[in-house]
């Protein structure tokens, strides 16, 4: 019979659903997936909030992307209503970047919204306050919901 990898002498016929060390019930821990060692069932939450350098650009070419031609094409079709069009814009710039860098929800995906909205806003002609609408609008989005 096999012994515990983390205490020697205590035989076990467990072992660790991710890992397969043999592991006894003083290092059991109940997951969805059945027993795991204390090791891999540790939380990896800052694992998961690392962004790529390359999920970073491809974000910020999606947020610029949106930004920019959604801005160019609302800027044609100036009317009435145009604040609830401008944070629409916001909300899908929010999304592009945030599909773009892999789904991330990070403060710093939300800062490359932020800043594509507004770059967006300005070369679509919206002025300064109509671009930060857009940025305020990308941001929010993009932190909403955040996992």
């Amino acid at each position: 019979m096999p012994e515990c990898a983390f205490h020697p002498g205590v035989e076990t016929n467990v072992r660790c659903a991710e890992c397969q060390r043999p592991i006894c019930p003083k290092d059991m821990v109940d997951t969805p997936v059945g027993y795991k060692c204390r090791e891999c069932a540790r939380p990896r939450s800052r694992e998961l909030a690392y962004v790529k350098p390359r999920q970073w650009a491809i974000g910020a070419g999606a947020g610029l992307l949106a930004a920019v031609g959604g801005g160019v094409l609302l800027g044609w079709v100036m009317g009435i209503g145009m604040w609830y069009v401008l944070m629409l814009l916001g909300f899908l710039v929010g999304e592009a970047v945030r599909r773009g860098s892999g789904g991330h929800r990070t403060p710093g995906i939300a800062a490359v919204a932020s800043g594509c909205g507004f770059a967006g806003g300005l070369v679509g002609g919206f002025g300064p306050g109509g671009a930060a609408i857009i940025a305020a609008a990308a941001a929010v989005y993009v932190l909403s919901n955040r996992l």
